[in-house]
């Protein structure tokens, strides 16, 4: 084909066009006319521009289209004459007498599928006859539009299995024999294309040409794939092989990988199962150059998608995935350049067949694992490129979607991960932990526990590099990104929810562990991991108390029922005794009968860990926090004051409640900070009940005295008046209250001391208001310090400033706090309950 440059080419078009648009218009006059001689003339010269060589293919192809459009009123003409009673092998013949072979063969083939439709003639003796007619044209563009057209016209009038023209005009042997020697013939042709000499320019130019004519080719196994009447035998024995023999005898690097991907798209996955031995096998016999890895791939992951996890689609006789291996094995082994990232990809494929089709077979992934450290570490570059490096990534994070923790039991799985740079170990790790979380496993042994962990390292510290300070010395992130380093952390700390143990013991242990792993982190990433197994912690010291619990339970339990099984034995002892004694020679002795047994059952075991050695190795982590975080510290001190006093261990409790205390003093340093740390310390002295009296004392007052020392006077206001319910804490019901009427008074008396030195602002009615709230409960409580006459005094003292105030927003939220509260005074004067106690209080109204 001649080489010509695009204006070139669009003239050739243009003109061809013209021509074709020209010719067309007088041989659709000629149609109206029922001239069949003229006609015919008119449309051989209208195909006659279809005999150019001047155009590429994709230019040749805009031709053909335009005079098959033109060609389709010829066809309609025939039909026409066909209805009027003309018999076709007249027209089949007249057409022949055509001067030209490329005009001839169109009308021919246009005839011959009329003829065909009529039923004059047997469908395979006709299609017999054009395919040998067409096999004149043996040029590769002209030859392949021919055969394209007659595989075009024939498509619905093949003798296949139900079809009409099905007996005498044939079978389904006569249409799938048409459709691959019409198959043969199309490749050789294409192929022909290749060689058609040039320069390397040239050439490439016609390896692009060829790639736009392959779906010419491709069509007729299409066609073959559409068969009804082909089944997976007829397939097996006769079309596949075919087609094979035409793929490998072509020799052709583009048509061999094409070829085989069309074999892999249009036929039924059955027939695949059917005939994989066959196609492995040429697989292995394809030229060096062909992507034999694209190849295999598709062809496993068109099984892989059929199978869908159900293993019983693949028959367990055929061992697909030993077939794949052996085939890729061979492979390996013929062809010794591959690339190492094409021999990753391969094992890739494998794998993800593997996982689909062989759900648990663990031993297949953990072979294509394993085959693929062994080529790594015969692999002679220190490093890896970059392909290899996305590909083993790709590699590793592939089954953890599907297995999650399972992937812990590959040995291969922990050695690949050694050939990734840190970056992509990271990346894996991610993966690794999502899947993790996801699959809602258990971590319930050291080994399984001790594996993970040590797969995620990247994520729970730095690279160690030369001449660079240890995570836990710099305190740097690994992931430059804040927002991505907190999200990685974030799931690191996810991981621990999943340490679960029916066993305290192992529970322990398993922290312990933990704990040994994530202290390598460094202060930047102990932040995010260990509060949360300081919770977790917590949650195992409940549990280990509940454990200790129990067995003193049980011990008391057995206990009584030893004694009461002494007692029962010694009873009946007596008994017999007694019998005896008053036995005679004329009355023998009568036995009193056994009584019921008492069983005693075994104790429950108990736990080796203690809760007080669970509170040990807690204290350990949160004063190891709190150099670096003395807030979130005093906050995790104060929880685990919290569980303690709930598990009894005072003095454990009161420990928790001085660290938290000293960090108070010592590192807080910010008014804000100190102000939220004092209202956590408020409501955690309420929540512990079980302090011993003197503690508890000396912890509330120093906890006032921090309150009367803020910054700001509105936050020491508010803080002492909150710590006056320190001294009133529990109902007098409850055991374990702490009541002390005066030192309350005291606190309010202090509060309103500080709200009236906050003359500068109007902030102080404020807080006369929030006061007189606070009288207001304690009053309602009987608190005895608390009498009506303080409230009454604090309400003309609000009523008298309020008058001063100016008129804004602020006084007006004054106005309405204030409202509601004497509001609720007024309804318990009301109160036939509470009228009597209230009616001291002057309002003022």
């Amino acid at each position: 084909m001649a080489s010509s440059s695009n204006e070139e080419q669009l003239k050739y078009l243009s003109e061809a066009q013209r021509k074709v648009k020209e010719q067309a218009f007088y041989m659709k006059r000629a149609i109206d006319a029922n001239d069949i001689t003229l006609t015919l003339s008119l449309a051989a010269d209208m195909l006659r521009e279809l005999k150019t060589s001047l155009l590429t293919p994709r230019n040749y192809y805009e031709l053909y289209m335009r005079v098959l459009d033109e060609l389709r009123h010829v066809e309609e003409f025939f039909m026409t004459l066909n209805k009027a009673g003309s018999p076709m092998v007249e027209l089949y013949e007249r057409v022949q007498h055509c001067a030209n072979v490329v005009p001839r063969l169109y009308l021919l083939i246009a005839v011959g599928g009329v003829y065909i439709k009529s039923g004059e003639a047997p469908a395979k003796d006709i299609l017999k006859d054009l395919i040998e007619m067409v096999k004149c044209v043996q040029y590769p563009t002209r030859g392949l539009f021919l055969r394209n057209y007659l595989s075009q016209t024939s498509r619905d009038k093949l003798p296949d299995t139900g079809s009409e023209y099905e007996g005498i005009g044939g079978d389904v042997t006569d249409a799938y024999e048409f459709v691959l020697e019409n198959f043969k013939e199309m490749n050789r042709l294409w192929v022909r294309l290749q060689h058609m000499g040039g320069d390397k320019s040239t050439r490439k130019k016609r390896e692009k040409e060829r790639q736009d004519l392959k779906i010419l080719v491709g069509t007729n196994l299409v066609r073959l794939s559409q068969l009804e009447g082909v089944d997976a035998h007829t397939y097996k024995e006769t079309i596949l092989p075919n087609i094979l023999e035409q793929v490998t005898l072509c020799k052709d690097t583009i048509a061999q990988g094409y070829l085989m991907d069309c074999i892999i798209q249009v036929f039924p996955d059955e027939f695949h199962l059917a005939t994989l031995d066959i196609f492995l096998a040429t697989c292995t016999t394809l030229k060096e150059k062909v992507n034999i890895r694209t190849i295999l791939q598709s062809m496993m992951n068109r099984l892989a998608n059929y199978s869908d996890g159900n293993a019983d689609k693949i028959p367990a006789e055929l061992d697909a995935f030993t077939k794949f291996n052996n085939c890729i094995t061979k492979i390996l082994e013929e062809r010794s350049n591959l690339e190492l990232s094409e021999i990753l990809r391969l094992q890739t494929a494998l794998m993800t067949f593997a996982l689909k089709c062989y759900p648990g077979r663990l031993d297949y992934v953990n072979y294509c694992l394993g085959m693929c450290a062994s080529v790594l570490s015969a692999t002679k570059t220190p490093e890896l490129d970059e392909n290899s490096i996305i590909e083993i990534e790709e590699l590793l994070s592939i089954p953890l979607s599907s297995l999650a923790l399972q992937v812990l039991e590959l040995k291969q799985y922990a050695e690949l991960l050694t050939y990734l740079p840190y970056e992509n170990r990271r990346q894996v790790a991610t993966i690794l932990v999502r899947s993790t979380l996801f699959s809602n496993g258990k971590l319930d042994t050291l080994d399984k526990l001790d594996k993970l962990l040590s797969s995620i390292t990247p994520l729970i510290k730095d690279e160690e590099k030369d001449g660079e300070p240890p995570a836990s010395d710099a305190g740097a992130g690994g992931a430059s990104d804040e927002a991505e380093f907190v999200d990685e952390q974030t799931l690191v700390a996810r991981v621990i929810h999943m340490i679960k143990s029916d066993d305290t013991d192992i529970q322990f242990k398993l922290f312990s562990m933990a704990r040994k792993h994530f202290g390598q982190g460094g202060v930047k990433r102990i932040k995010h991991t260990l509060p949360c197994l300081v919770f977790s912690g917590l949650r195992l010291a409940e549990s280990v108390k509940a454990r200790e619990v129990s067995v003193t339970k049980f011990a008391s339990r057995a206990e009584k029922a030893g004694k009461k099984k002494k007692k029962q034995e010694e009873e009946y002892a007596a008994a017999c005794k007694a019998a005896e004694d008053a036995a005679t020679e004329e009355e023998p002795a009568v036995m009193p009968p056994p009584p019921e047994p008492i069983v005693i059952p075994d104790p429950p075991p108990a736990p080796k860990t203690s809760c007080r050695k669970v509170f040990q190795f807690l204290h350990e982590i949160i004063t190891a926090m709190a150099v670096s975080y003395p807030e979130l510290s005093l906050k995790l001190f104060l929880q685990a004051a919290i569980t303690a006093d709930k598990c009894q261990f005072k003095a454990i409790a009161y420990e928790f409640m001085s660290q938290a205390f000293i960090l108070y003093e010592d590192e807080l340093t910010d008014s804000k900070a100190q102000l939220q740390a004092l209202i956590l310390m408020v409501g955690t002295l309420l929540s512990c009940r079980n302090f011993e009296s003197d503690d508890y004392d000396s912890l509330i007052t120093k906890t006032t005295q921090y309150a009367a020392k803020l910054l700001k006077k509105p936050d020491q206001c508010k803080m002492v008046t909150l710590c006056s319910h320190l001294f009133y804490a529990g109902a007098a019901s409850d055991p374990n209250h702490y009541h002390d009427p005066k030192r309350v008074l005291e606190c309010l008396q202090k509060a309103l001391k500080i709200a009236d030195g906050c003359m500068a602002s109007s902030a102080h009615v404020h807080l006369f208001v929030e006061i007189l709230n606070q009288y207001l409960y304690y009053f309602e409580l009987d608190n005895p310090a608390i009498q009506d006459k303080y409230l009454s005094g604090l309400i003309a003292l609000i009523n008298e400033h309020i008058d001063g105030m100016d008129h804004n927003e602020q006084r007006a939220e004054v106005e309405v706090t204030y409202r509601n509260t004497l509001k609720h005074i007024g309804r318990k004067k009301k109160d036939e309950k509470t009228k009597l106690k209230f009616q001291g209080i002057n309002t003022g109204a």
